[in-house]
């Protein structure tokens, strides 16, 4: 048997003996599944193990706080190329955005750097492809009012603009040129917008994208130029990010090189520093990829080589996933936009907020294989996930300790956040994905907890892998008729049950009343 713990159990299983203790352990475990048969349990015999252990205690420690806009999201710039296809000020639109805050909406990528504002542009060479993706990457503008409406779809849907600012707007020495970046921040600023920003996306890529470079130094150089132009205009207490790189974690270490030398050089300029991630290439993405704990352990490798960069630069600031998803250029059609797709996205958020992330951005919002919602404007099961995410896991993250927890079965614990809670009482909130084929049973034991204490579940699941929808505790998640979503139902146990965590599952356990001092 696999005994999880949260903390520190030592106090209690230095009271029995390792023998007593199993002895102890097999009478609760065959006790409770004698009158367990509310999922059915009928045709399953219980073994040691099959039953994992997890014990809560009173000790629990909060091991940190991520941001309160910690799940947050991105609408790619290359949607501002035809403005009037993009939903931008649909209620509907709006409605979907307005369920994930607060959060900050990203507005960035690639096309940033082609993206002029206010001006007349005109282009006798054709349309630029990017010669990685085949992605436009021609100079473009926009006017006053669609700036004005991306804005106006953040304020309406209670979210946070960020605005990536074009960095490839480049002097005769190679210097950045500030010019139209002016524009865009007086123009803001006429209109009383609260935003903050970026400048460039992918800067280590732009010499395969663009046929140009911007050396780390010299990015920094810019962005402090950046920050003073903030700080005269009115927007001192803007935050500002970057520099956005990628290929981060791979044998060349590319992005890791250019984010440290970038923070050697940023003289502070920058609140938080900010890197894309995904596991895949969408082209080559596959179904099982998405069920191969091989493919969900990139990520930590990733994010600890960062780290590494970030502590040896000097400037040792918090970090952002401000752009990732499971598979790049625009995810894989019938894959990303489907069930399967969420264990990779539940799991990274369980464990970038272990690490200390602060923000994790999911590209995409809308647009590309890989977005929340689809071009129908229905939700996809990811938007889902995020939804439920929002709703009972807060940005307090607690020290769960499991032995393995880079398998099939991964588990994170964070605070209940106050809209969840049964009254006043203090909660915990276990969440995670089994991307086994077999169901698993856990046995949550609170310590101590009043015999009224109780654990609200909730699983998702779906029919089928590579399907639309997605249920909880066997109902498939529908939107209300007036746009909302539907209350969520719970299977209520008491803290003496087990508990089955299905196949394919990712899952959502409350458990109330644990009088954990840090919820």
């Amino acid at each position: 048997m696999t005994c999880f713990t949260v903390n520190n159990a030592k106090k209690h299983s230095k009271s029995i003996s390792h023998n007593r203790k199993k002895k102890t352990i097999a009478y609760i475990l065959a006790s409770s599944f004698l009158c367990f048969f509310t999922w059915s349990l009928s045709n399953f015999q219980l073994t040691f193990n099959d039953t994992k252990i997890i014990i809560l205690n009173n000790e629990v420690s909060l091991l940190h706080s991520t941001s309160i806009k910690y799940l947050s999201f991105a609408i790619d710039a290359s949607l501002f190329r035809n403005m009037n296809t993009l939903p931008i000020l649909n209620k509907e639109f709006i409605n979907l955005a307005r369920h994930l805050s607060p959060a900050y909406v990203r507005f960035g990528g690639t096309s940033a750097d082609c993206l002029f504002f206010n001006e007349s542009l005109s282009n006798n060479s054709g349309i630029a492809r990017n010669p990685i993706n085949g992605e436009d990457i021609s100079n473009f503008a926009i006017t006053e009012n669609d700036f004005y409406s991306l804005y106006a779809f953040s304020r309406a849907s209670n979210l946070r603009m960020i605005f990536d600012l074009n960095v490839l707007i480049r002097k005769s020495d190679g210097s950045w040129n500030d010019s139209n970046a002016r524009k865009i921040v007086e123009f803001a600023k006429s209109r009383g917008m609260t935003l903050d920003w970026h400048l460039g996306n992918e800067p280590n890529s732009f010499l395969y994208v663009f046929n140009v470079e911007v050396t780390a130094q010299q990015l920094a150089k810019d962005y402090c130029d950046l920050r003073s132009l903030l700080n005269t205009s009115g927007y001192k207490d803007s935050i500002l990010v970057g520099p956005e790189v990628n290929q981060v974690g791979g044998s060349s270490h590319q992005g890791e090189t250019y984010a440290k030398e970038f923070l050697k050089n940023s003289k502070d300029s920058v609140d938080y520093i900010t890197w894309h991630q995904y596991y895949l290439r969408g082209e080559y993405a596959q179904v099982k990829d998405f069920i191969n704990a091989s493919v969900f352990n990139y990520l930590s490798p990733s994010i600890k080589s960062m780290e590494e960069a970030v502590d040896s630069s000097g400037n040792k600031i918090p970090m952002w996933l401000s752009e990732t998803s499971t598979a790049y250029d625009s995810g894989t059609p019938g894959i990303t936009d489907r069930y399967v797709a969420g264990f990779l996205w539940l799991d990274k958020l369980g464990y970038s907020a272990k690490t200390g992330v602060q923000v994790v951005i999911r590209q995409s919002f809308f647009g590309g294989n890989y977005a929340l919602i689809s071009s129908d404007l229905n939700p996809n099961p990811d938007w889902w996930v995020s939804v439920i995410f929002k709703e009972f896991v807060s940005n307090k993250v607690l020290n769960l300790s499991i032995p393995n927890n880079s398998g099939n079965l991964r588990l994170y614990a964070h605070c209940t956040p106050e809209k969840a809670l049964l009254k006043s009482d203090q909660a915990v909130t276990i969440f995670g994905v089994n991307i086994d084929e077999n169901p698993v049973w856990i046995s949550i034991q609170a310590i101590p907890v009043p015999s009224t204490s109780s654990i609200f579940f909730y699983g998702l699941t779906s029919d089928k892998l590579q399907s639309r929808s997605i249920q909880m505790n066997g109902e498939v998640l529908k939107l209300l008729p007036n746009g909302n979503v539907p209350p969520f139902k719970p299977i209520i146990f008491n803290s003496e049950e087990i508990v089955k965590i299905p196949a394919y599952s990712m899952v959502f356990i409350v458990v109330h009343d644990t009088q954990i001092p840090d919820c």
